[in-house]
């Protein structure tokens, strides 16, 4: 016999059984029979054959062999089901009790148990409490019943001296052995958590149906006993609660709800889903699928909220919704097509159903992802060859791994779905830069961000005396560098000199950046709570999921935050540091119709700090598709033992200023080249800022900034001031989000 749990979760489940029987034995001893039942005929197979009501109350009863293996000779009517649903408050003629402990096989034979009602108070309501791992649940249907738990009637204090409710479900409360072919059409109310068919499932579930109505946390008006802990996480699902075992072919067509308890009771961790609530290391669920609503406050998936394990060939076609709730701390809101946190594998699953979310206030994350969410579980967790439809989920970030799809292509990627092809590596090229822009293929995808670039449209320019091309690219693109352009729109430059009176054309370039895989967001606006604190709601950059965010200390660290790579392997180089600052803006954009003249003044400012160890400068000035501007520039400066690369890029909007200054140090014979990582993340990142938001004051005051002299531009930091300061070995501190997300 395999072991069923090791350590803590042994100690946990042994407590929880005991107490278990001890309530079932007492309930026994209250429920009272007519008559004593006789033990029905047998087959030839030795099953005893249940075909009246009388059979089933023998089986229940508390004398019968826990070993005994029964066979259901017809569909078993228990009570009449007329207005079944409402039995919570009318209950019916006759009631039932559970099983403690079952090691058998209980065949349905293709019948029904029909109208099944507990009888003690709703106390442990389910048909078994715990099928062994010999025991064998087949060939059944339970229907039109009515599962049920209260917190009077089923609440226990655990080994740990925390107070917890009884997991309400329909066929048993956990499952060591086998479930096969089973259904469930029933509704399941569970006062904390809930599962539709299983509580926990350790074992094996294989071809069973949830079609019912499964709805948990819906104890809102319990008082929280004084001096008590209290468990702090919910979980609720159309299969079971929690998963440990394998789920196999399951179907759910259930609605599932996870709603919040009494808020007496401290329980800030909500995760509901269509097959499972939660899923353990341990746990698999392969081949199936959900086709009802999920609906939770905090985490909610397709198929799982929350997994550690393995989910493969799953296929969501209902709606996941997360419904925020009155809550006055901090929480995270992710709802996702597959599973909402994943610290496990995904694997070649699709989802074609709605995600959505109701956002009063107060989250840390991009709530929506079509297939599942890893930032929960950084490095951890991993998606595979999965996809989703785009027109169901607003997914902001792209992941490796997933591919967001049109209806129209779905019969398109049929192999991939169905894991006869797979999606590789190759497929989802990454890289940083800025590439040709095609409208009509990009048009209205967020993954891109149009950046005009040079005139607004292309001009006809009359060359004078004197001209080169380096100025006239200086002019029209900011940087002499850019004269390539006008050698492309003009081909007889390359056969001949440049003479006056010659009539170029200046083109017009339309750029675009791409979103990278695997980012999160980070920065944000405020809101007020009802308890009148302040609090983040919405980010404003991105940034790879690898890398940490937080401040770090030295001389001009003051208005600035940091970004930096969490492992060698980020980055180009784990030694790159980003600051930033996302502020109020009462000026606009003071750079507007200035930028040949702000360039001057910048290298004024640079040679005041610097003097001659200062060079390369580049500068560049894009123009976004609402008219707004990106100005970046860059340079590189010569310290004793060491060079930086520099550099930055502003957002300067109505309502929002967004500033980035990134430094990579390399030591002195290093080649300073155009595709250092600095170089093209700074402004990739500027160009993706969400300046929608409205900064209503600012953060910081401007006085404290380090190196306001022979800097003209006081609204900002002095780039050259800072690069003066920086300290390559200066601590930093990562700010931590209460999700672990660091």
């Amino acid at each position: 016999m395999k072991k069923r749990l090791s350590g803590k979760r042994t100690a946990q489940a042994v407590t929880l059984l005991c107490l278990v029987c001890v309530l079932l034995a007492a309930a026994y001893r209250y429920q009272e029979w007519d008559t004593d039942p006789l033990p029905p005929p047998r087959d030839a197979d030795g099953y005893y054959l249940l075909s009246t009501k009388e059979d089933f109350r023998w089986f229940i009863s508390r004398d019968r062999d826990p070993y005994t293996n029964v066979r259901l000779a017809n569909d078993l009517i228990l009570n009449d089901t007329e207005g079944w649903e409402n039995w919570a408050d009318t209950p019916p003629e006759h009631s039932y009790g559970a099983i403690p402990s079952y090691h058998g096989h209980f065949d349905g034979n293709g019948h029904a148990l029909e109208g099944y009602y507990t009888s003690y108070g709703k106390w442990l309501a389910f048909l078994f409490t715990v099928l062994e791992e010999d025991a064998r649940v087949t060939d059944l249907t339970i229907r039109n019943s009515l599962f049920q738990t209260t917190y009077e009637d089923c609440v226990y204090e655990d080994e740990g001296g925390k107070t917890d409710v009884v997991t309400a479900s329909a066929l048993c409360f956990a499952n060591y052995g086998v479930i096969e072919n089973c259904e469930v059409q029933a509704k399941v109310t569970g006062a904390w958590d809930a599962g539709g068919i299983a509580g926990i499932n350790y074992g094996q579930m294989t071809n069973c149906r949830f079609t019912g109505t499964v709805d948990a946390g819906t104890d809102h008006s319990t008082e929280a006993p004084e001096h008590t802990f209290t468990r702090k996480s919910l979980f609720a699902g159309g299969i079971c609660r929690s998963n440990q075992g394998v789920i196999r072919n399951c179907v759910n067509e259930g609605t599932v709800r996870l709603d919040a308890i009494s808020e007496t009771f401290y329980v800030y961790d909500f995760a509901a889903g269509g097959i499972s609530g939660r899923q353990l290391e341990e746990g698999r669920i392969e081949d199936c699928c959900n086709k009802g609503d999920v609906t939770g406050m905090e985490l909610a998936g397709g198929i799982v909220g929350a997994s550690w394990g393995r989910i493969y060939k799953c296929r969501n076609s209902g709606k996941v919704h997360i419904e925020q709730g009155e809550r006055d701390y901090v929480e995270t809101l992710i709802s996702a097509g597959i599973c909402a946190s994943n610290g496990g594998i995904v694997d070649t699953c699709i989802n074609t159903g709605a995600v959505t979310v109701s956002q009063k206030y107060l989250s840390f994350r991009s709530p929506i992802y079509g297939v599942a969410c890893n930032t929960v579980n950084p490095n951890k967790g991993l998606i595979e060859n999965s996809f989703y439809l785009e027109e169901k989920a607003v997914q902001v970030y792209p992941q490796r791994g997933v591919r967001k799809l049109k209806t129209s292509e779905l019969s398109e990627f049929s192999a991939y779905i169905s894991g006869e092809k797979r999606l590789e590596k190759t497929d989802f090229a990454d890289f940083l830069c800025f590439v040709p822009y095609d409208p009509e293929t990009h048009k209205n995808d967020s993954d891109y961000v149009r950046l005009g670039f040079g005139p607004p449209k292309d001009v006809v320019y009359e060359t004078a005396p004197g001209d080169t091309l380096w100025e006239i690219a200086k002019r029209y693109y900011g940087d002499g560098r850019y004269y390539g352009n006008l050698v492309w729109k003009n081909p007889g430059l390359e056969e001949g000199p440049l003479l006056p009176g010659m009539k170029l054309t200046v083109p017009h370039r339309d750029l675009a950046a791409v979103r990278r895989y695997d980012e999160e967001g980070f920065g944000y606006a405020y809101c007020r709570l009802p308890s009148g604190e302040n609090c983040p709601t919405r980010y404003v950059l991105s940034k790879p999921m690898n890398w940490y965010y937080g401040t770090m200390q030295f001389a001009a660290d003051i208005g600035l935050d940091t970004l930096w790579p969490k492992t060698p392997d980020a980055a180009e180089s784990e030694d790159i540091r980003i600051f930033y600052r996302v502020d109020a803006n009462p000026d606009g954009d003071f750079f507007e119709g200035r930028w040949p003249e702000v360039q001057e003044r910048i290298k004024k400012s640079a040679a005041a700090y610097w003097g001659d160890s200062v060079d390369t400068f580049e500068f560049d000035h894009y123009t976004l598709d609402h008219g707004e501007n990106l100005y970046c520039y860059s340079f590189v400066v010569y310290r004793k033992d060491e060079k930086l690369v520099c550099q930055t890029a502003y957002r300067l909007c109505e309502n929002m200023l967004v500033e980035l200054i990134g430094v990579q140090p390399l030591k002195p014979h290093e080649r300073i080249g155009e595709s250092h990582d600095v170089l093209l993340r700074v402004p990739y990142m500027a160009a993706f800022a969400d300046t929608n938001v409205k900064m209503e004051e600012p953060g910081f005051d401007p006085e404290t900034f380090y190196g306001r002299e022979n800097w003209d531009f006081p609204q900002i930091h002095n780039p050259f001031a800072v690069a003066l300061a920086y300290d390559q070995d200066a601590e930093c501190s990562p700010y931590m989000l209460f999700t672990g997300a660091q």
